[in-house]
């Protein structure tokens, strides 16, 4: 698998063009603080283990200054998360949410209908207990079939993506 952050325009096709930009410039700076583009990715998806890699136009390590430390992670991750979202089910952005529907995305599955999917990113804290948190929020969404939360830690880097089990809907 092969994460190429300049393409999130050209997977997400309704994604506008200046929100795609900035949220790859953010995952970019995010990368940054440790690695270069190219670096080794570790993906879970619903339980399955994969590497690839991501890549990115390299920024200039004089714009996170101006930016702050937290906003660079959480929409960094947005970038990496919606990337990884496409490349391993096929999702595609219909809209963002809006605060209160208790997640970020509304994703299209061409199979299944919507996909409600909650992101969160981590430079290096414990991913695997914020990831029991996000999927505890998507889960009160009611706008879509399915729900899904991924957790972006960068210090790795490594994702996870998981969908809230049928049982729980």
């Amino acid at each position: 698998m092969k994460l190429d952050l300049t393409r999130l325009r050209e997977v997400h096709p309704l994604l506008p063009e200046s929100t795609a930009a900035e949220l790859v410039h953010r995952a970019a700076l995010a990368l940054q603080r440790r690695h270069r583009p190219g670096v080794e990715l570790t993906a879970t998806v619903d339980g399955m283990v994969t590497t690839g890699t991501i890549t990115w136009t390299e920024c200039s390590p004089t714009d996170v200054e101006q930016l702050d430390r937290h906003r660079v992670t959480e929409d960094g991750a947005e970038a990496v998360a919606l990337s990884l979202a496409h490349a391993e089910r096929g999702w595609t952005v219909r809209r963002r949410l809006q605060r209160g529907e208790h997640a970020d995305w509304l994703l299209r599955d061409e199979r299944h209908g919507l996909v409600a999917l909650e992101i969160s990113g981590t430079d290096d804290g414990d991913d695997a207990v914020r990831l029991q948190e996000k999927l505890a929020q998507v889960l009160r969404n009611d706008d879509a079939t399915q729900r899904a939360a991924c957790v972006v830690r960068f210090r790795e880097p490594r994702a996870t993506l998981k969908l809230v089990p049928e049982a729980l809907r």
